[in-house]
């Protein structure tokens, strides 16, 4: 599936949409998909409170007390580790086509120590271990999942001193990868050795990933 690109912002009339558009490009408020229409915010900040998720003007919120994706967070003017929150919601699809439900949201920080790269992975809302499998003989899908998800996390350590960054990575439940699907459409006398290679992943879990917050130093 192709990837999408989405940007995020403050809504705006229909008639400046495409400025909007650009305008999120030159800032960097992006996100992409590796194919659903997941959507997912992300911000950070020193201020953000822990009940954001449950704020009804959580985006108003969240940008006058924090930076979106895309952005530079500064140093704070005290001791204090930076919050970010996230809010994901699953691709709707059609009546006939349901998107797939949200199994976890991640957010991933990176940053450099002593001239090597490190990385960091953190779930902050959802469940890796919900139980949701896909029959690959059918590419029927089974258990549980969310159709949306938000949480306000905290870097547990956090150096203000060490430059860092933080994305998001939103996963959906099991689904066939698109290779199993075209396999369970021929007729197994028809199907080519890879339908069968143990080595050839039949699942995949579709995903969104926003652009980084940059953390510096002195910035």
């Amino acid at each position: 599936p192709k990837k999408r690109t989405a940007m995020r912002g403050p809504l705006v009339p229909n008639t400046s949409r495409r400025p909007s558009l650009f305008t999120a490009l030159r800032r960097r408020e992006v996100f992409g998909t590796s194919g659903p229409r997941i959507a997912v915010r992300f911000f950070g900040g020193w201020g953000l409170a822990p009940g954001l998720c449950t704020d009804p003007d959580m985006l108003t919120a969240a940008y006058a007390a924090g930076v979106p994706m895309g952005s530079l967070l500064d140093t704070p003017a005290a001791a204090a580790a930076p919050s970010f929150l996230v809010s994901a919601e699953r691709d709707p699809g059609t009546l006939l086509h349901p998107g797939t439900q949200l199994q976890r949201v991640q957010i991933v920080k990176g940053w450099i120590e002593a001239g090597q790269s490190h990385q960091q992975v953190f779930d902050v809302a959802g469940d890796p271990d919900n139980g949701a499998t896909v029959d690959t003989a059918t590419c029927v899908a089974s258990g549980p999942g969310d159709d949306s998800l938000c949480s306000v996390w905290t870097d547990p350590d956090f150096d203000p001193a060490q430059h860092a960054f933080y994305y998001v990575r939103v996963l959906e439940n099991p689904t066939c990868r698109w290779s199993t699907i075209t396999c369970n459409g021929l007729a197994p006398v028809d199907r080519p050795p890879s339908c069968t290679d143990p080595a050839v992943e039949k699942t995949v879990q579709e995903r969104a990933w926003t652009s980084p917050i940059w953390y510096r130093p002195g910035a």
